[in-house]
């Protein structure tokens, strides 16, 4: 079992030592200490302000320096002008029909001049192929 610890049993010296001459330099640590806090206190309301004003210069120049690059590049950019049909002339539609169009002129006679739909022409599709599709999916059980 273990032995009851006595208060009496606990050997009395003391623990704590102090280095030498610790009492004979503390005035004058202390007087060091509260000297640099006046002079501190003293300077000029300028100086104390420029610390802060110190560490918020750096993100405001890299901000500047960003829009400043970013307007530049805008007004640099070429400005290009929105064409529309309207404001082509006919040589230059004619132009460009000859250049890229693949349709000739018979063709496009024949899609006017015939009375077939023009999407049945575009889908590829007889009208009877388009009734049998209809037919298969039943879209009049559909409910809406």
């Amino acid at each position: 079992m273990k032995k009851e610890l006595r208060i009496s049993d606990i050997p009395k010296h003391n623990v704590h030592r102090v280095p030498e001459g610790y009492f004979d330099r503390l005035p004058m640590r202390i007087m060091e200490r509260t000297a640099a806090r006046e002079h501190i206190a003293s300077t000029p309301w300028q100086a104390r302000l420029w610390r802060p004003v110190r560490y918020a210069m750096a993100p405001l120049l890299l901000l500047l320096l960003f829009a400043g690059t970013f307007l530049f590049s805008m007004q640099q950019a070429p400005q290009q002008e929105k064409l529309t049909v309207a404001t082509l002339s006919d040589q230059e539609i004619m132009n460009y029909l000859n250049a890229y169009a693949q349709m000739e002129t018979a063709d496009l006679e024949e899609y006017l001049a015939a009375d077939q739909e023009l999407a049945a022409d575009f889908l590829n599709v007889s009208p009877t192929a388009a009734e049998e599709e209809l037919l298969y999916y039943k879209l009049d059980d559909l409910d809406y």
